[in-house]
């Protein structure tokens, strides 16, 4: 079955949360420093948890888009992708429900599509990879372009400097396959990082899912750096949690590396 009261909350406010989470996730957007213009070429969906799941990413990648003169804007009134609404309708073995869950996420990236030909935007960016799953299921039915961030940043990043050794776990995307029988853009993602120079990468097995407790203790075992890098918003939590016990090692996702090549900073 189908959360009803997520679905409302979204046409209400937005957000999954409802009004009570609109609010502060408005002004922490506004607090990282992204901006909302009439006019743009991209419009990014930020999504309804990352802003306060994963500030510093975000944050890295505003910074990001600023410095590589990125013309973009917020939307006005973001609407939900409807991720949560599409694993709670593959739980149907009849179908109904997830044709339901495709049916209302199809409603809500129209809201947002409808934003983004207002301002002109000819082109999508997803900072969530659950965004991209589900707009992936209708990026060759919409006019716009549709892009996961890692692939708009391989367009645009030139390289940088950057001395560290790191591992990197690109993310299992359990969901992403179940759902679309395919992965997002890590091809991308990955190379990136390889246009750093002085950055070591130990690739970590992107087999294992960071939400199940034995997965995790086998992929935690392989860590052999201080810093672990991932692409994904929600990995990143997870991660950092898991890692919590060794004082020494941190999680960041790929826009705080990228950042600090580019602006001379450690990590």
């Amino acid at each position: 079955m189908l959360d009803e009261k997520m679905i409302s909350n979204i046409r209400d406010s937005g957000t999954a949360e409802g009004a009570a989470g609109a609010g502060p996730r408005a002004r922490l957007l506004q607090e990282m420093g992204f901006r909302t213009v009439p006019r743009a070429e991209y419009a990014l969906i930020a999504s309804c948890f990352l802003p306060s799941l994963v500030p510093a990413g975000m944050r890295a990648f505003r910074l990001l888009l600023d410095h590589l003169r990125v013309d973009y804007t917020l939307l006005e009134k973001e609407h939900c992708c409807g991720d949560i609404l599409l694993r709670q309708g593959a739980r149907d073995k009849t179908g109904a429900d997830m044709e339901r869950a495709d049916a209302v996420a199809r409603e809500f990236l129209e809201k947002n599509l409808a934003q983004a030909r207002r301002a002109g935007a000819g082109k999508v960016i997803a900072f969530c990879v659950g965004c991209d799953l589900v707009y992936a299921r209708f990026r060759d039915s919409v006019p716009e372009e549709i892009l996961w961030y890692p692939t708009l940043l391989a367009r645009l990043f030139p390289g940088g400097r950057l001395d560290l050794e790191a591992d990197y776990f690109p993310g299992c995307h359990y969901h992403y396959r179940r759902l679309n029988r395919s992965l997002p853009d890590l091809d991308s993602a990955r190379e990136l990082l390889g246009r750093i120079e002085g950055l070591r990468v130990h690739d970590l097995d992107g087999r294992l899912c960071c939400t199940r407790p034995d997965q995790m203790a086998t992929l935690l075992g392989d860590v052999r750096s201080r810093v672990v890098i991932t692409p994904c918003g929600g990995c990143a939590p997870a991660l950092a949690q898991a890692l919590s016990s060794r004082g020494e090692v941190r999680t960041v996702m790929l826009p705080e590396v990228l950042w600090a090549a580019v602006a001379g900073q450690t990590l």
